[in-house]
């Protein structure tokens, strides 16, 4: 299944295949989004959801105040739905 990200407020648009991260498919189709290690690990590529749902293979270091506020790591995350993101708080 593919899916349509939007990153605001800057309205970039990109889709992204469910067996890809987030970050993978913006690289690949040219789109530069802020990241170092591509790991989780470094907290570079952290942004907010503002609509959508995705999953990860490995949870992510994030607390349940997180995760409920929203904030994913795009390196890590899956998409199971079209997205739409921030990386501005």
């Amino acid at each position: 299944m593919t899916y349509k990200i939007i990153i605001k407020p800057s309205n970039v648009e990109f889709t992204c295949d469910s067996g890809q991260t987030i970050l993978s498919a913006a690289i690949e189709q040219g789109i530069m989004l802020p990241f170092r290690c591509k790991v989780g690990a470094c907290m570079t590529c952290i942004c907010k959801m503002i609509e959508g749902d995705v999953e990860y293979q490995l949870e992510p270091m994030l607390t349940n105040k997180e995760r409920q506020q929203g904030w994913i790591f795009p390196c890590q995350a899956y998409a199971k739905s079209h997205l739409i993101l921030t990386f501005e708080e």
